[in-house]
């Protein structure tokens, strides 16, 4: 039986390692997620006449690990991204964490220079922590579905390249970084 398990593992080992992998960090601008999160609470506090000011998006961090198809036309990986949000009188600390599974298609890819769109689904992690009249702090948690959709990005430069890319979802709107492929 361990024959039976070892020899599939052998192959998938063998064949991950014959493909590029990269790993790459970046940071945008607020994503349409957190905008959208950062104008329903606004929203829901007029509606209450609560004169509460809300914690507003300081940008999104992501770092990601992708492997490339033998043909280097398709990536897919994952990335993880956390967007920061300002503090105010009654938040303390606000982040948004998310899991996302990538895939992404290069439809021009030259020597030193690729164009590419791509889609991540996967999970988000909210994590924020209130401040009461008293300044005690509760801390609220939620989980909900992630996704990331890129309708346009561009990289240039051969294993150390620089990109950068439009988003809707869970990363920035505009969002840059750099990537090493090994």
């Amino acid at each position: 039986m361990r024959k039976l398990l070892l020899f599939p593992l052998l192959i998938v080992a063998g064949a991950l390692s014959a493909q590029k992998v990269e790993v790459s960090a970046s940071y945008g601008a607020p994503s349409v997620y957190g905008a959208a999160y950062s104008l329903g609470s606004a929203l829901v506090n007029a509606f209450f006449n609560s004169n509460e000011e809300e914690p507003s998006s300081k940008g999104v961090a992501a770092v990601g690990v992708m492997m490339y198809s033998g043909n280097m036309k398709w990536r897919y990986g994952v990335d993880v991204t956390n967007e920061f949000f300002s503090t105010t009188e009654s938040v303390s600390k606000q982040n948004i964490l998310a899991v996302l599974p990538k895939v992404d298609y290069f439809w021009l890819s030259k020597e030193k220079f690729g164009l590419y769109s791509g889609v991540s689904v996967g999970a988000h992690f909210i994590s924020t922590t209130y401040v009461g009249k008293d300044k005690k702090e509760s801390k609220d948690t939620s989980t909900g579905f992630g996704y990331n959709v890129v309708p346009i990005g561009v990289k240039y430069g051969g294993n150390l390249s620089v990109f950068m890319e439009t988003n809707v979802g869970m990363k920035g709107i505009v969002q840059g970084g750099v990537s090493y492929k090994f």
